[in-house]
């Protein structure tokens, strides 16, 4: 039969190699042969490694000669299809591409149902030993604390997977509805008298594609012992409680058709076909406003909102509006202050009742403190009912978090309904869509003013770079008020810059037009003080903006600047007045948020300024290589490393912002004199690329010395050096364009080079984004186990 599969395969094959010259209207070459041999050669590969349990040959029936030349067939079809009609625009690529992604999800998402199409099944529970203390009920099987393993005896038979029967959960708790465990597998087989670990089948039990496993044992199995654990981290744990008919050893898998999976498939070759180097994408000019174009940037909006939306929500506590009412089984029963969901709620009702402190008395304990921020005291003196991230001052709780968040929605939200503690991840979702709304229209009027030869595919990648490559996913993920606080900033800092962009590029006979976003740029840009205040710094870029239309042009010294210059200050000095008035009738100091009394792990008052936080700090945050793994989610979470000898505030890191973003490597583009010459040309641009770079360096070390190392402290700067460096890579590709249709020999050769490098920057930016939301906190593993592993196997199909 295997006979018959090669001589199938080899003329499938060589008909299709043949199509292209068909098409074409030409005689066949040698290298449609080498077409030919490379399609047989591949499909065989494949098959040798689809098909190792437990092995090509071995019973090579009439199924596996269809599903084996079928296999070819379509492989035949794909790259026949592109071979002739690649060329001719997307009306022709496109429907290969669907055949392309189907079958990518039939033959090599589903490559177990081919493998174990033919596999004998039989009850490992048969062989269950009798002296087991596992609970049994009629045609069940228990498994909890104290009596949770299986011991298998004298089975004598090969064993290519496992498969648990009606698993149920047996753990009553609300809370642990969706929940998680392994099983540590032992077993002896014909190279291993005594048990050996064979490894770890982590169960999710809502996840059904993860109650199958493989095994790869030699030969036949004799004992076989299964161990549960349960899951444990600092968010969740998880018993041993779950029921289960049997196990079926080696079970034939069905065909588990994923549209997830094939849309993800679809995608991902649409976008590797549309930026290729001679892609239109790469020929047309954003500004010439292509329906193609305008068409690919809406899907790719559309994509990015998409997640913006629903990532919040991967967390099922975090889903409704107000804690207490929406989330029954996630509500503590207790607090209405609660330091993660909370502290911006109960702020607001008080603001409602005329008060600026939190209605909530500390404990007389915490009162009665000399130093109330010494968190090894209160250790001691176990405290109970303090509130942790809470500013505590004169006896009062207060909140240090910028204002902002809480007079956009939480006040509002309580004046009008009634209902006290809006969460906060239906908000960050608005934050996050204004912030990708942003991100558009920054590009585009960067685009507008200074590189009007930008191709579309550069404005597209550069897009999804500041989506893709600052913080904003890792904050959706974790909806707290740390992450919502500086989201509220960085969305009111994009909104600005385009504001002020766009009022920077509006005719000066449109004088309404111009006033008002000058005066809503600043606005932002003001309010951004009220969030997230060591991003205030950014404001500088008004400089480079502005430069030009009111200094070097003297627009400033006549009547109508001084109307602009009333719109653009008013706002700020507005702001500025309230948010000094707020900080001196708490703290006594116009200038104080109050960030100092922060009851938390250390003595904020006395944090000081140590250079010795500086070199790990930097290094951590900025040039630390992310760590590779080689199982879901591939990423591995690293501490931060000092041999100082002082307290290090710090949390997990997944690599720093430079090494883990190859995107903002194009920001090394001045160290060549040619390109320093071209960006110095642009003084507006020079400003701004070197003014992000400086800027990264001073709020890192900022905050390291205010508070500490945390990965959403990247976000504090990320959108705008990538900014930066997104006007390098359009500086290079504009240049080297230009010059590549003069002719220049070199520039032809570098241009496509530049291309694939900033397409790839964005792939690894993509790839890294997708693991960093289930390898970092909340560790969605615990928190939402049929999410995390059904997207495991998802992604690791073969298992």
């Amino acid at each position: 039969m295997i006979a018959v599969a090669l001589l199938a395969t080899a003329i499938v094959s060589l008909l299709f190699a043949v199509v292209p010259a068909g098409v074409e209207r030409r005689s066949a070459r040698p290298k449609d042969l080498l077409w030919a041999a490379g399609l047989w050669v591949g499909t065989w590969v494949f098959c040798l490694c689809a098909y190792h349990r437990p092995g090509l040959t071995v019973g090579f029936d009439a199924f596996r000669l269809l599903a084996v030349t079928a296999l070819c067939g379509w492989a035949g079809v794909c790259t026949a299809g592109l071979r002739a009609f690649g060329r001719r625009g997307l009306r022709f690529v496109l429907p290969l591409l669907l055949v392309a992604a189907l079958g990518g999800e039939v033959f090599v998402g589903n490559v177990a149902y081919f493998n174990t199409h033919s596999y004998q099944p039989f009850q490992l529970m048969d062989y269950l030993d009798p002296n087991v203390n596992v609970k049994r009920g009629i045609g069940t099987y228990s498994l909890e604390e104290g009596r949770a393993y299986l011991r298998f005896l004298a089975i004598d038979q090969p064993i290519y997977n496992l498969s648990l029967d009606g698993l149920t959960n047996d753990d009553t708790d609300l809370l642990h509805t969706d929940s998680t465990f392994s099983f540590s597998i032992d077993a002896t087989d014909e190279a291993n008298g005594a048990l050996v670990n064979l490894g770890t089948w982590e169960v999710g039990i809502q996840a059904p594609r993860t109650h199958v496993i493989s095994l790869d044992v030699t030969g036949k199995v004799g004992n076989l012992v299964l161990t549960a654990r349960g899951y444990s981290s600092a968010y969740v744990q998880y018993p041993v409680a779950f029921t289960i008919t049997g196990i079926t050893a080696n079970v034939p898998r069905p065909m588990n058709f994923s549209l997830l999976r094939f849309a993800a498939i679809f995608l991902g070759l649409t976008a590797l076909y549309g930026l290729r180097p001679r892609s239109g994408l790469w020929q047309r000019r954003w500004l010439a406003g292509n329906v193609c174009d305008r068409g690919a940037a809406l899907v790719l909006g559309v994509i990015l909102a998409a997640f913006v939306v629903v990532i919040p929500f991967w967390e099922p506590s975090n889903s409704g509006l107000a804690t207490e009412n929406y989330n029954t089984a996630f509500w503590d029963g207790e607090s209405t202050v609660s330091f993660v969901y909370q502290q911006y709620g109960a702020l607001a009702h008080s603001l409602l009742n005329g008060r600026l402190d939190l209605e909530e008395d500390p404990p007389a304990a915490l009162v009665a403190m000399d130093n109330p921020y010494d968190s090894a005291l209160r250790d001691t003196l176990n405290i109970q009912g303090g509130r942790w991230d809470h500013a505590y001052y004169n006896g009062r709780y207060y909140v240090y978090f910028g204002i902002v968040p809480c007079l956009l929605f939480q006040l509002p939200f309580e004046a009008i309904t009634g209902i006290q503690d809006l969460a906060y991840a239906p908000c960050m979702v608005i934050l996050g869509l204004v912030f990708l709304l942003s991100c558009f229209g920054i590009v585009g009027q960067v685009v507008r003013r200074w590189f009007p030869q930008t191709s579309s595919a550069a404005y597209l990648l550069s897009v999804s770079a500041l989506m893709l490559g600052s913080q904003l996913y890792n904050l959706l993920e974790r909806p707290y008020i740390y992450e919502y606080a500086i989201l509220c900033g960085a969305a009111f800092l994009m909104l600005g810059l385009w504001l002020w962009l766009a009022a920077a590029a509006t005719p000066v006979e449109h004088g309404g037009v111009l006033t008002l976003r000058l005066a809503m740029g600043s606005l932002c840009m003001a309010l951004v003080a009220g969030c997230r205040p060591q991003m205030e710094l950014f404001a500088f870029l008004a400089l480079p903006i502005f430069w030009n239309r009111y200094i070097t042009r003297g627009r400033l010294r006549g009547r109508v600047g001084v109307r602009d210059a009333v719109a653009f200050l008013l706002p700020i000095v507005l702001v500025a007045a309230g948010l000094m008035w707020y900080n001196y009738a708490r703290f006594g100091s116009p200038f104080d948020f109050g960030a100092n009394y922060n009851i938390t792990g250390n003595d904020m008052t006395k944090r000081g300024f140590n250079v010795v936080r500086i070199g790990p700090a930097v290094f951590t945050s900025l040039l630390d290589l992310p760590q590779l793994k080689s199982v879901f989610p591939y990423l591995q979470e690293v501490d931060v490393q000092t041999n100082a000898v002082i307290r290090t505030i710090s949390e997990k890191f997944c690599g720093g912002m430079l090494a883990a973003t190859p995107f903002t490597w194009a920001l090394l583009l001045p160290v060549i004199p040619a390109a320093r010459r071209s960006l110095h040309r642009r003084r507006g641009v020079s400003v701004l690329v070197y003014g992000a770079v400086a800027s990264m360096l001073v709020i890192a070390v900022v905050d390291c010395q205010m508070a500490g190392v945390l990965y959403r402290y990247l976000m504090d700067y990320s959108p705008v050096l990538l900014l930066g460096a997104a006007l390098c890579w359009m500086l290079a590709e504009t240049t080297l364009a230009r010059r590549a249709a003069g002719g220049e020999t070199l520039a032809v050769s570098l241009l496509p080079v530049l291309r694939v490098g900033m397409a790839v920057t964005l792939a690894w930016s993509l790839f890294y984004r997708f693991s960093t939301l289930f390898a970092m906190e909340p560790w969605l593993q615990g928190m939402n186990p049929s999410l995390y592993y059904t997207v495991s196997r998802l992604v690791q199909f073969w298992m």
